[in-house]
Protein backbone atom coordinates (compact mmCIF):
# COMPACT_ATOMS: atom_id res chain seq x y z
CA UNK A 1 0.00 0.00 0.00
CA UNK A 2 1.05 3.68 -0.80
CA UNK A 3 2.05 5.15 2.48
CA UNK A 4 -0.22 8.66 3.28
CA UNK A 5 -1.54 9.86 5.68
CA UNK A 6 -4.96 7.76 6.28
CA UNK A 7 -3.29 4.46 5.89
CA UNK A 8 -0.21 5.49 8.26
CA UNK A 9 -2.63 6.34 10.90
CA UNK A 10 -4.62 3.27 10.12
CA UNK A 11 -2.01 0.99 11.04
CA UNK A 12 -2.31 -0.63 14.04
CA UNK A 13 0.04 -0.86 17.50
CA UNK A 14 1.66 -4.39 17.61
CA UNK A 15 0.53 -6.58 20.72
CA UNK A 16 4.38 -7.73 21.14
CA UNK A 17 7.02 -7.04 18.90
CA UNK A 18 7.52 -4.96 15.88
CA UNK A 19 6.15 -5.43 11.99
CA UNK A 20 7.24 -3.12 8.98
CA UNK A 21 4.72 -1.80 6.42
CA UNK A 22 6.59 -0.96 3.03
CA UNK A 23 5.66 1.77 0.78
CA UNK A 24 4.37 0.78 -2.68
CA UNK A 25 5.66 3.02 -4.74
CA UNK A 26 9.10 4.44 -2.83
CA UNK A 27 11.54 1.34 -2.71
CA UNK A 28 13.14 1.25 0.63
CA UNK A 29 10.71 3.99 2.43
CA UNK A 30 8.61 1.97 5.54
CA UNK A 31 6.90 1.94 8.51
CA UNK A 32 8.17 0.30 11.76
CA UNK A 33 5.11 -0.56 13.99
CA UNK A 34 6.23 -1.46 17.46
CA UNK A 35 3.89 -2.12 20.74
CA UNK A 36 4.40 1.86 21.35
CA UNK A 37 4.68 3.97 18.18
CA UNK A 38 4.67 3.80 14.67
CA UNK A 39 7.75 5.22 12.65
CA UNK A 40 9.16 6.02 9.23
CA UNK A 41 11.73 4.10 8.31
CA UNK A 42 14.35 3.72 5.01
CA UNK A 43 16.06 0.33 4.36
CA UNK A 44 17.70 -0.33 1.33
CA UNK A 45 21.11 -2.42 0.14
CA UNK A 46 23.16 -0.44 -1.87
CA UNK A 47 26.20 -2.37 -3.34
CA UNK A 48 26.09 -4.88 -0.86
CA UNK A 49 25.81 -2.53 2.42
CA UNK A 50 22.54 -2.59 3.95
CA UNK A 51 21.40 1.44 4.90
CA UNK A 52 19.09 2.02 7.43
CA UNK A 53 17.76 5.44 8.70
CA UNK A 54 15.48 6.53 10.84
CA UNK A 55 13.25 9.46 9.64
CA UNK A 56 10.98 10.62 12.60
CA UNK A 57 7.63 8.76 14.05
CA UNK A 58 4.49 9.26 12.50
CA UNK A 59 3.30 11.66 15.40
CA UNK A 60 6.17 14.13 14.45
CA UNK A 61 6.43 14.29 10.80
CA UNK A 62 4.01 14.30 8.13
CA UNK A 63 3.29 11.28 5.69
CA UNK A 64 4.65 13.46 2.72
CA UNK A 65 7.40 15.09 4.47
CA UNK A 66 8.34 11.75 5.14
CA UNK A 67 8.06 10.66 1.55
CA UNK A 68 10.05 13.63 0.62
CA UNK A 69 12.98 13.33 2.91
CA UNK A 70 12.63 9.49 2.38
CA UNK A 71 13.50 10.64 -1.39
CA UNK A 72 16.45 12.38 -0.81
CA UNK A 73 18.13 9.87 1.51
CA UNK A 74 17.79 7.15 -1.19
CA UNK A 75 19.25 9.60 -3.89
CA UNK A 76 22.10 10.11 -1.45
CA UNK A 77 22.64 6.15 -1.05
CA UNK A 78 22.43 5.82 -5.13
CA UNK A 79 24.66 8.44 -5.92
CA UNK A 80 27.13 6.90 -2.68
CA UNK A 81 26.81 10.19 -1.14
CA UNK A 82 24.91 9.16 2.23
CA UNK A 83 27.41 9.08 5.06
CA UNK A 84 26.02 7.00 7.95
CA UNK A 85 25.23 8.21 11.35
CA UNK A 86 28.20 7.58 13.79
CA UNK A 87 26.06 7.65 16.42
CA UNK A 88 23.36 5.74 17.49
CA UNK A 89 21.53 4.65 20.90
CA UNK A 90 24.06 6.80 22.81
CA UNK A 91 26.85 3.91 22.04
CA UNK A 92 29.27 6.13 20.69
CA UNK A 93 29.63 4.21 17.35
CA UNK A 94 27.20 2.54 15.10
CA UNK A 95 26.38 -1.08 15.44
CA UNK A 96 26.75 -1.59 11.70
CA UNK A 97 30.35 -1.20 11.62
CA UNK A 98 31.22 -3.85 14.13
CA UNK A 99 33.86 -5.86 12.60
CA UNK A 100 34.00 -9.71 12.79
CA UNK A 101 37.51 -8.75 15.40
CA UNK A 102 35.60 -6.67 17.51
CA UNK A 103 32.86 -8.61 17.78
CA UNK A 104 35.07 -11.31 19.11
CA UNK A 105 36.95 -9.38 21.40
CA UNK A 106 33.03 -7.55 23.09
CA UNK A 107 32.55 -11.42 23.22
CA UNK A 108 35.24 -12.42 25.01
CA UNK A 109 35.57 -8.92 27.69
CA UNK A 110 31.70 -9.85 28.27
CA UNK A 111 32.25 -14.04 29.22
CA UNK A 112 34.64 -15.78 31.10
CA UNK A 113 36.25 -18.01 29.05
CA UNK A 114 39.56 -20.25 29.53
CA UNK A 115 43.23 -19.05 28.16
CA UNK A 116 42.31 -22.65 25.42
CA UNK A 117 39.03 -21.57 24.64
CA UNK A 118 40.29 -17.76 23.82
CA UNK A 119 43.03 -19.18 21.95
CA UNK A 120 40.93 -21.47 19.75
CA UNK A 121 38.12 -18.97 19.29
CA UNK A 122 41.05 -16.31 18.03
CA UNK A 123 42.52 -18.98 15.99
CA UNK A 124 39.18 -20.45 14.11
CA UNK A 125 39.36 -15.85 13.00
CA UNK A 126 42.58 -15.63 12.14
CA UNK A 127 43.24 -18.65 10.20
CA UNK A 128 39.93 -20.50 9.19
CA UNK A 129 37.77 -17.04 8.41
CA UNK A 130 41.19 -14.81 7.31
CA UNK A 131 40.67 -11.76 5.86
CA UNK A 132 37.78 -11.34 7.86
CA UNK A 133 38.92 -9.79 10.90
CA UNK A 134 38.39 -6.46 9.92
CA UNK A 135 34.88 -7.27 7.43
CA UNK A 136 31.83 -5.79 9.05
CA UNK A 137 29.76 -8.11 10.35
CA UNK A 138 26.28 -7.41 10.12
CA UNK A 139 27.44 -7.05 6.03
CA UNK A 140 28.14 -10.21 5.51
CA UNK A 141 25.75 -11.80 3.15
CA UNK A 142 24.80 -15.52 3.50
CA UNK A 143 26.29 -16.30 0.09
CA UNK A 144 29.84 -15.44 1.22
CA UNK A 145 29.10 -17.88 4.76
CA UNK A 146 28.25 -20.35 2.74
CA UNK A 147 31.43 -20.36 0.21
CA UNK A 148 33.85 -19.58 3.20
CA UNK A 149 32.16 -22.72 4.78
CA UNK A 150 32.46 -24.90 1.35
CA UNK A 151 36.16 -23.64 1.02
CA UNK A 152 37.04 -24.49 4.78
CA UNK A 153 35.85 -27.34 4.57
CA UNK A 154 37.98 -28.63 1.82
CA UNK A 155 40.86 -28.13 4.66
CA UNK A 156 39.08 -29.24 7.60
CA UNK A 157 35.33 -30.24 8.12
CA UNK A 158 35.82 -29.63 11.93
CA UNK A 159 37.19 -26.82 11.58
CA UNK A 160 35.12 -25.54 9.10
CA UNK A 161 32.04 -26.37 11.84
CA UNK A 162 33.60 -24.86 14.49
CA UNK A 163 34.29 -21.25 12.89
CA UNK A 164 31.60 -20.72 10.97
CA UNK A 165 29.57 -21.72 13.78
CA UNK A 166 31.64 -19.30 15.84
CA UNK A 167 30.86 -16.80 13.20
CA UNK A 168 26.85 -17.63 13.88
CA UNK A 169 27.44 -17.41 17.89
CA UNK A 170 29.14 -13.82 17.23
CA UNK A 171 26.78 -12.90 15.18
CA UNK A 172 23.48 -13.50 17.41
CA UNK A 173 25.20 -11.88 20.38
CA UNK A 174 26.01 -8.55 18.72
CA UNK A 175 22.18 -8.54 17.89
CA UNK A 176 21.00 -9.48 21.05
CA UNK A 177 23.49 -6.73 22.27
CA UNK A 178 23.17 -3.97 20.39
CA UNK A 179 19.76 -4.14 18.77
CA UNK A 180 16.29 -2.78 20.61
CA UNK A 181 12.80 -2.96 19.83
CA UNK A 182 12.73 0.73 19.35
CA UNK A 183 15.74 0.55 17.26
CA UNK A 184 16.23 -2.20 15.85
CA UNK A 185 18.64 -4.42 13.58
CA UNK A 186 16.75 -5.63 10.43
CA UNK A 187 19.19 -8.58 10.29
CA UNK A 188 19.10 -12.64 9.79
CA UNK A 189 21.88 -14.53 10.87
CA UNK A 190 23.67 -15.00 7.49
CA UNK A 191 25.03 -18.64 8.91
CA UNK A 192 21.50 -19.74 9.23
CA UNK A 193 22.26 -20.63 5.30
CA UNK A 194 24.44 -23.78 6.28
CA UNK A 195 21.93 -25.72 7.86
CA UNK A 196 19.14 -25.03 4.93
CA UNK A 197 21.99 -25.50 1.87
CA UNK A 198 24.74 -27.83 2.71
CA UNK A 199 24.41 -28.73 5.78
CA UNK A 200 26.77 -29.04 8.96
CA UNK A 201 29.55 -31.65 8.52
CA UNK A 202 29.33 -34.47 9.70
CA UNK A 203 32.21 -35.20 12.13
CA UNK A 204 33.10 -38.76 12.32
CA UNK A 205 33.18 -39.26 16.59
CA UNK A 206 36.78 -41.01 17.61
CA UNK A 207 36.72 -44.35 18.72
CA UNK A 208 40.25 -45.32 19.18
CA UNK A 209 41.25 -46.61 22.52
CA UNK A 210 43.07 -49.68 23.98
CA UNK A 211 41.23 -52.69 22.98
CA UNK A 212 41.68 -56.45 24.56
CA UNK A 213 44.56 -57.00 22.32
CA UNK A 214 46.47 -54.40 23.18
CA UNK A 215 45.56 -53.17 26.74
CA UNK A 216 48.14 -54.94 28.70
CA UNK A 217 51.21 -54.72 26.09
CA UNK A 218 51.06 -51.17 26.14
CA UNK A 219 49.94 -50.79 30.09
CA UNK A 220 53.24 -52.82 30.76
CA UNK A 221 55.22 -51.22 28.34
CA UNK A 222 54.35 -47.83 30.08
CA UNK A 223 55.20 -49.20 33.51
CA UNK A 224 58.54 -50.17 32.70
CA UNK A 225 59.79 -47.13 30.69
CA UNK A 226 62.69 -45.95 31.49
CA UNK A 227 64.71 -42.74 30.82
CA UNK A 228 67.76 -41.11 31.96
CA UNK A 229 64.98 -39.19 34.61
CA UNK A 230 64.80 -42.26 36.21
CA UNK A 231 68.23 -42.34 37.31
CA UNK A 232 67.90 -38.96 39.20
CA UNK A 233 65.65 -40.27 42.25
CA UNK A 234 64.51 -36.87 42.31
CA UNK A 235 60.69 -34.88 41.75
CA UNK A 236 61.03 -35.25 38.28
CA UNK A 237 61.48 -39.13 38.07
CA UNK A 238 58.86 -40.87 35.75
CA UNK A 239 56.83 -37.86 35.78
CA UNK A 240 55.72 -38.39 32.33
CA UNK A 241 55.06 -41.84 32.75
CA UNK A 242 53.31 -41.43 35.94
CA UNK A 243 50.63 -38.71 34.21
CA UNK A 244 49.82 -41.47 31.73
CA UNK A 245 49.44 -43.70 34.75
CA UNK A 246 47.08 -41.14 36.34
CA UNK A 247 45.08 -40.56 32.92
CA UNK A 248 44.75 -44.20 33.18
CA UNK A 249 43.73 -45.35 36.25
CA UNK A 250 41.02 -42.09 36.46
CA UNK A 251 40.16 -41.16 33.43
CA UNK A 252 41.18 -37.32 33.63
CA UNK A 253 42.03 -34.93 31.11
CA UNK A 254 45.79 -34.31 30.55
CA UNK A 255 45.82 -30.77 31.60
CA UNK A 256 44.15 -31.90 35.35
CA UNK A 257 46.80 -34.42 35.57
CA UNK A 258 49.72 -31.39 34.46
CA UNK A 259 48.14 -28.92 36.69
CA UNK A 260 47.42 -31.06 39.72
CA UNK A 261 49.22 -29.18 43.04
CA UNK A 262 49.98 -30.74 46.39
CA UNK A 263 47.85 -28.21 48.13
CA UNK A 264 44.78 -30.89 46.23
CA UNK A 265 46.70 -34.06 47.03
CA UNK A 266 45.35 -35.43 50.31
CA UNK A 267 48.58 -38.45 49.96
CA UNK A 268 46.81 -40.29 53.69
CA UNK A 269 43.33 -40.41 52.65
CA UNK A 270 44.00 -40.74 48.76
CA UNK A 271 41.88 -38.25 47.76
CA UNK A 272 42.68 -35.53 44.76
CA UNK A 273 41.00 -32.45 43.72
CA UNK A 274 41.05 -31.40 39.96
CA UNK A 275 40.23 -27.66 40.31
CA UNK A 276 37.87 -25.58 37.48
CA UNK A 277 37.91 -28.57 35.50
CA UNK A 278 36.04 -27.81 31.93
CA UNK A 279 32.28 -27.71 32.92
CA UNK A 280 33.84 -24.76 35.35
CA UNK A 281 33.75 -26.91 38.47
CA UNK A 282 35.88 -28.20 41.24
CA UNK A 283 35.95 -32.28 41.44
CA UNK A 284 37.34 -34.31 44.54
CA UNK A 285 37.77 -37.67 44.04
CA UNK A 286 39.67 -40.83 45.36
CA UNK A 287 42.26 -43.03 44.02
CA UNK A 288 42.36 -46.47 43.75
CA UNK A 289 45.87 -48.18 45.64
CA UNK A 290 48.59 -48.27 42.93
CA UNK A 291 47.65 -44.87 42.14
CA UNK A 292 47.83 -43.80 45.79
CA UNK A 293 51.34 -45.72 46.15
CA UNK A 294 52.83 -43.24 43.04
CA UNK A 295 51.53 -40.37 44.76
CA UNK A 296 53.19 -41.20 47.79
CA UNK A 297 56.53 -41.98 46.70
CA UNK A 298 56.30 -38.47 44.52
CA UNK A 299 55.24 -36.56 47.42
CA UNK A 300 58.40 -37.71 49.34
CA UNK A 301 60.82 -36.07 46.56
CA UNK A 302 58.62 -33.04 46.01
CA UNK A 303 60.39 -29.96 45.27
CA UNK A 304 57.64 -27.02 44.13
CA UNK A 305 54.19 -27.02 44.28
CA UNK A 306 53.31 -29.09 41.07
CA UNK A 307 52.71 -33.22 41.23
CA UNK A 308 54.47 -33.04 38.02
CA UNK A 309 56.94 -30.58 37.54
CA UNK A 310 58.27 -29.66 34.17
CA UNK A 311 61.59 -31.99 33.70
CA UNK A 312 63.37 -29.91 31.36
CA UNK A 313 63.53 -27.11 33.54
CA UNK A 314 66.13 -26.09 36.32
CA UNK A 315 64.28 -27.06 39.79
CA UNK A 316 64.12 -23.29 40.82
CA UNK A 317 61.38 -22.84 37.73
CA UNK A 318 57.72 -23.48 39.56
CA UNK A 319 56.76 -25.02 36.47
CA UNK A 320 54.36 -28.05 35.64
CA UNK A 321 54.87 -30.41 32.99
CA UNK A 322 53.06 -29.75 29.71
CA UNK A 323 54.11 -32.42 27.31
CA UNK A 324 54.10 -36.26 26.94
CA UNK A 325 54.74 -36.61 23.29
CA UNK A 326 58.47 -38.27 23.46
CA UNK A 327 57.06 -41.42 25.88
CA UNK A 328 54.12 -41.68 24.04
CA UNK A 329 56.14 -41.83 20.49
CA UNK A 330 58.24 -44.34 22.55
CA UNK A 331 56.38 -46.89 23.58
CA UNK A 332 54.04 -46.20 20.32
CA UNK A 333 57.40 -47.77 18.99
CA UNK A 334 57.62 -49.58 21.02
CA UNK A 335 54.15 -51.97 20.92
CA UNK A 336 53.06 -50.43 17.48
CA UNK A 337 50.35 -49.00 18.67
CA UNK A 338 49.84 -45.29 18.81
CA UNK A 339 47.17 -43.29 20.96
CA UNK A 340 46.84 -39.95 22.52
CA UNK A 341 46.22 -38.65 26.03
CA UNK A 342 42.83 -38.37 25.21
CA UNK A 343 42.56 -42.10 24.04
CA UNK A 344 42.95 -43.32 27.68
CA UNK A 345 40.18 -41.09 28.81
CA UNK A 346 38.43 -43.02 26.01
CA UNK A 347 39.84 -46.35 27.18
CA UNK A 348 38.55 -45.66 30.88
CA UNK A 349 35.30 -44.93 29.56
CA UNK A 350 35.21 -48.23 27.84
CA UNK A 351 36.48 -50.21 30.78
CA UNK A 352 33.67 -48.81 33.12
CA UNK A 353 31.15 -50.10 30.73
CA UNK A 354 32.20 -53.13 30.27
CA UNK A 355 32.87 -53.93 34.14
CA UNK A 356 29.32 -52.51 33.76
CA UNK A 357 29.58 -49.67 36.46
CA UNK A 358 26.25 -47.77 37.60
CA UNK A 359 25.81 -45.15 34.81
CA UNK A 360 25.92 -42.44 37.47
CA UNK A 361 29.19 -43.65 38.60
CA UNK A 362 30.74 -43.76 35.59
CA UNK A 363 29.74 -40.10 34.67
CA UNK A 364 30.85 -39.25 38.72
CA UNK A 365 34.04 -40.61 37.38
CA UNK A 366 34.43 -38.83 34.31
CA UNK A 367 33.39 -35.23 36.08
CA UNK A 368 30.46 -35.18 33.59
CA UNK A 369 27.50 -33.23 34.94
CA UNK A 370 23.77 -34.62 34.49
CA UNK A 371 22.10 -31.36 33.10
CA UNK A 372 18.67 -31.13 35.33
CA UNK A 373 16.32 -30.61 32.63
CA UNK A 374 17.37 -33.71 30.88
CA UNK A 375 18.15 -35.65 33.86
CA UNK A 376 16.03 -35.13 36.88
CA UNK A 377 17.56 -38.58 38.78
CA UNK A 378 20.92 -37.75 38.22
CA UNK A 379 20.90 -34.56 40.48
CA UNK A 380 19.66 -36.48 43.09
CA UNK A 381 21.99 -39.81 42.81
CA UNK A 382 24.73 -39.13 45.35
CA UNK A 383 27.43 -41.88 45.15
CA UNK A 384 29.69 -43.08 48.54
CA UNK A 385 33.45 -42.34 48.13
CA UNK A 386 33.42 -46.15 48.51
CA UNK A 387 31.99 -47.24 45.67
CA UNK A 388 34.06 -44.77 44.22
CA UNK A 389 37.13 -46.04 45.02
CA UNK A 390 35.99 -49.91 44.55
CA UNK A 391 35.78 -48.78 41.17
CA UNK A 392 38.89 -47.32 40.42
CA UNK A 393 40.26 -50.44 41.93
CA UNK A 394 38.58 -52.49 39.44
CA UNK A 395 39.45 -50.39 36.91
CA UNK A 396 43.30 -50.53 38.10
CA UNK A 397 43.03 -54.42 38.17
CA UNK A 398 42.29 -54.57 34.91
CA UNK A 399 45.21 -52.41 33.71
CA UNK A 400 47.12 -55.13 35.43
CA UNK A 401 45.51 -58.07 34.33
CA UNK A 402 43.68 -58.97 37.25
CA UNK A 403 40.27 -58.75 36.35
CA UNK A 404 39.00 -59.38 32.47
CA UNK A 405 36.91 -56.94 31.61
CA UNK A 406 36.38 -59.01 28.12
CA UNK A 407 35.39 -61.70 30.04
CA UNK A 408 31.47 -60.69 30.54
CA UNK A 409 30.47 -63.71 32.38
CA UNK A 410 32.91 -62.98 35.12
CA UNK A 411 32.54 -59.45 35.65
CA UNK A 412 29.78 -59.16 37.57
CA UNK A 413 31.18 -61.45 40.20
CA UNK A 414 34.50 -59.17 40.51
CA UNK A 415 32.35 -56.33 40.40
CA UNK A 416 29.97 -57.55 43.58
CA UNK A 417 33.19 -59.07 45.40
CA UNK A 418 35.05 -55.37 45.55
CA UNK A 419 31.87 -53.49 46.32
CA UNK A 420 30.98 -56.02 49.34
CA UNK A 421 34.95 -55.45 50.16
CA UNK A 422 34.13 -51.69 50.21
CA UNK A 423 31.18 -51.39 52.27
Amino acid sequence: MKLNKSNVDAIPLTEKGQKFYRDSELIGFGVRATTKSKTYIIERRHEGELFRVVIGKTTEITANGARARAQMILAQITNGEYVKDKKINDLGFNPLDLTVDQALQIYLDKNDFKPKTIRQYKKYISLYLKGWGDRKIFSITKQEVLDKFLDVSKISKSSANGSVSMLGTLWNYMHVLYSKDEDPILKTNPVDIIKVTSGWNTIKRRERHLGKDIIHTYYNAVVNYQDELNLEDTARSNTHRDIILMCMYTGCRKQEACQLKWKDVDVKDGLITFRDTKNGTDVQLPVGDHLKAILKERFLLKENEWVFPATKLPTSFNVHATKIDTLLNRVAEQVDYYVSMHDFRRTFATICNLLRFNIYVTKRLLNHTAKPRVDVTGGYVQIPMEELRASLNMVEAVYQGKIDCFNYESVWNERLKEINKAV
